[in-house]
């Protein structure tokens, strides 16, 4: 070339050489004029207003004071209408703020709305939870805007207050990006506070996701449901059968009959009345109703050893208390029972009394020989019972029994006047005349005087006439022999349960009251509960997201607020406002054309630079 200035050894000539394309002057003289900035960097300060280099014949390059008019009238034509969402105004960041505070105030409310309130039914399996998750993610991407946009403006304004390192412009490129530049920006403590605060946000912003995912609880909890819910009681009893098979002229109905062979041989447990419940969890109130009464005494101490005249020793004598015996020492166990008579021996309301003997006790030894009695009594009773149902289970507690001992003569009736109880709350149950004695009536014919022998060389009576079974109960070998089903469930019970006659007696007169209660009952009204999810709302864990988005406001009114001071443009982070006003020329000089990218990355931490004004290029990065 001809020109010195544009000479290979002339930076600025090889510049404008390799990386400035001229433009060929048309025959009219158009010419198209290169950007001002452009033309002072390769031209300087020191050009005329007009200069013109012919290459060639056809070939020309000419700068004039006009270009520089035309390219700033172009640009302020280009930025006198800027648009609301453009990069020279804050209305998208604003926006975006808004629209995340009113986000974060609808998740509020909608937790507001649903606290303590069944959970939601909604279509599609849609749970509160998902909606929870979707207005916190809007709410997240809103705020991410101003969070970036902010921090994209204060490295401009960082480098516009001083002279700073190169690589905080990468520290701030960082913090815009996520939680982990926002924590390596904290550690090198640059940024002023603005960006401190800034960064803090972006870290506390990564825990919003559990944060919101942990306002709403799902408990449960028991309410009460309109739907019916009760439980029988008997006030009185009446149904009887005339019948020729017992000596009162009356049976009774089957059902009282199928209750008392449950009692006596279920190994089940106790009888249940059948409630209403249909949620599978109620409670009632208590209930009175007409019962069967057992009670139970141990009467070993009124014993008594006889010995008919034909004995030869004691093994041959038996042993008998309040009338009944034990023949003699063959007869292992034995069953006497008594009923009222009419003169008045027994309380009214007795059904029937028995006595249980036997000669070898269950605590005992094989071959030893320790009598015992007990006596049970069974009566007509009122009973108060505590009823709940617990996971579709009935369980009831009588808490008290109500006994009539009066003694009543019915020589000149049927036999058994109506048996009527008075609870202390004025409230009267009965059994009638019939079915008293119709019960009466069977109990005799079942529960007749038995025993259970023991004897190996018993061998001589009819097997019909004696129940013959080989036990794994009791402590004695060889073959028992029992009178009855009725002695062998009595003997079973005994030498089988630490309490097994009374809880025996127990089981049969709980099946009878049973009975009572199913048949003609009055209802009594309970409430039926169910177990119900719930939201409740834990407002502790909403402190944090409450802070993310206040913070977040404050940090972009301090970023605008640093952008006003400074008097920084709005460059926020556009990539190529990087491209525009990079560094100056002089700057790139220094790093040169050696070295790879992380040599020059380790030689700018050296190298401070600043934003400055520049009349022609405008604003530039300067060492």
């Amino acid at each position: 070339m001809s020109s010195n200035f544009f000479s290979p050894a002339s930076p600025r000539g090889q510049r404008l050489e390799e990386d400035v394309p001229l433009t060929q002057v048309s025959s009219q003289g158009h010419r198209k004029s290169l950007p001002s900035p452009l033309i002072n960097e390769v031209f300087g300060s020191r050009l005329p207003q007009t200069h013109s280099r012919n290459w060639s014949s056809s070939t020309g390059v000419t700068i004039s004071g006009d270009d520089y008019e035309d390219t700033d009238r172009l640009v302020s034509e280009k930025t006198a209408k800027t648009k609301p969402f453009s990069n020279e105004t804050w209305f998208l960041e604003i926006f975006c703020l808004v629209v995340g505070v009113l986000t974060f105030a609808a998740n509020i409310a909608v937790l507001a709305v649903f606290h303590n309130k069944p959970l939601p039914q909604w279509p599609f399996g849609i749970t509160l939870n998902t909606l929870i998750a979707l207005i916190s993610a809007v709410t997240n991407a809103c705020l991410a805007v101003p969070l970036a946009s902010g921090f994209g403006q204060l490295k401009w304004n960082w480098f516009k207050r001083k002279p700073s390192p190169l690589t905080d412009m990468e520290l701030f490129d960082d913090a815009s990006r996520g939680s982990w530049g926002a924590a390596k920006l904290i550690s090198s403590g640059r940024g002023d506070y603005v960006g401190l605060f800034g960064a803090l946000i972006t870290i506390a912003a990564l825990f919003l996701g559990p944060f919101s995912q942990q306002i709403a609880t799902y408990p449960t909890r028991e309410v009460v449901s309109d739907q019916l819910a009760s439980v029988p009681a008997a006030l009185n009893y009446t149904p009887a059968l005339p019948g020729n098979s017992g000596s009162t002229g009356f049976v009774p109905i089957l059902p009282m009959k199928s209750a008392v062979f449950h009692g006596l041989f279920s190994e089940s447990g106790l009888a249940q009345p059948k409630p209403i419940c249909p949620t599978g969890n109620c409670t009632y109130p208590p209930l009175t109703t007409l019962a069967t009464c057992s009670t139970c005494v141990d009467i070993r101490t009124v014993m008594m050893q006889y010995c008919d005249g034909n004995a030869t020793d004691t093994s041959d004598c038996g042993w008998q208390a309040m009338g009944a015996k034990l023949q003699s020492a063959n007869d292992a166990f034995s069953m006497t029972t008594f009923i009222p008579s009419k003169s008045g021996n027994m309380p009214h309301s007795n059904i029937m009394k028995f006595i249980f003997m036997g000669t070898e006790s269950r605590n005992g030894s094989a071959g030893e020989v320790r009598p015992w009695a007990t006596q049970c009594t069974l009566e007509y009773c009122a009973q108060i019972i505590n009823s709940t149902v617990v996971n579709g289970k009935l369980s009831e507690t009588v808490t008290s029994e109500i006994r009539n001992d009066t003694v009543v003569d019915t020589t000149n009736s049927m036999g058994k006047a109506e048996i009527s109880i008075t609870t202390p709350d004025n409230t009267s149950v009965f059994i009638s005349e019939p079915a008293a004695l119709g019960i009466q009536s069977w109990f005799t014919t079942l529960f007749t005087n038995g025993s259970a022998s023991r004897n190996s060389d018993f061998q001589s009576l009819d097997p019909d006439a004696l129940v013959v079974v080989n036990l794994t109960v009791g402590i004695s070998s060889g073959t028992t022999y029992f009178d009855s089903d009725i002695i062998q469930t009595f003997y079973w019970d005994y030498y089988e349960y630490n309490d097994g006659i009374p809880q025996a007696m127990n089981e049969l007169a709980t099946a009878m009251t049973v009975a009572f209660r199913s048949f003609k009952t009055v209802p009594v009204y309970g409430e039926a509960t169910s177990t119900q999810t719930y939201v409740r709302v834990q407002w502790v864990w909403i402190t944090l997201p409450l802070f993310v988005v206040s913070a977040t406001a404050v940090f972009l009114v301090l970023a605008m607020m640093s952008t006003s001071r400074s008097g920084t443009e709005l460059w926020k982070g556009s990539a190529l406002a990087m491209l525009f006003y990079g560094l100056d020329h002089a700057t790139k000089v220094q790093f040169g054309t050696e070295g790879g990218f992380d040599e020059k990355k380790r030689r700018m931490r050296d190298l401070k630079v600043y934003l400055d004004d520049d009349k022609n290029f405008g604003n530039v990065l300067r060492s």
